[in-house]
């Protein structure tokens, strides 16, 4: 899979170093790394808040006086969750499979 173009935000962090390794090798240690990195900058309440301002912003502001800073943080947001999202469907497409092929419930 080609590296998207829209990284720019995060240029040199570690998220961006297990992403292209993740891209590369499809190995599972990136995936956690990226969902360790997500967590430890986000922490736990982080995302859902995010993604809740995000739609808001995008929904219901029809100004463009949205600050510099809000702005930012959606677009580094969305990055961070494009990465995560890689992650966790590297995780999903590597677990374990039964004999019939069919995912392990856990």
């Amino acid at each position: 899979m080609p590296k998207p173009h829209f990284m720019n935000t995060l240029y040199g962090l570690p998220i961006l170093d297990h992403y292209n390794k993740l891209q590369a090798s499809g190995k599972e240690q990136h995936a956690w790394a990226i969902i360790l990195e997500v967590f430890e900058c986000f922490g736990k309440e982080g995302p859902e808040e995010c993604a809740w301002y995000t739609l808001v912003m995008a929904l219901g502001n029809d100004s463009d006086e949205i600050e510099a800073r809000h702005r930012s943080n959606m677009i580094f947001f969305y990055e961070c969750s494009a990465v995560l999202f890689s992650a966790v469907y590297a995780l999903h497409k590597n677990r374990p499979t039964t004999k019939h092929g069919k995912k392990k419930k856990k």
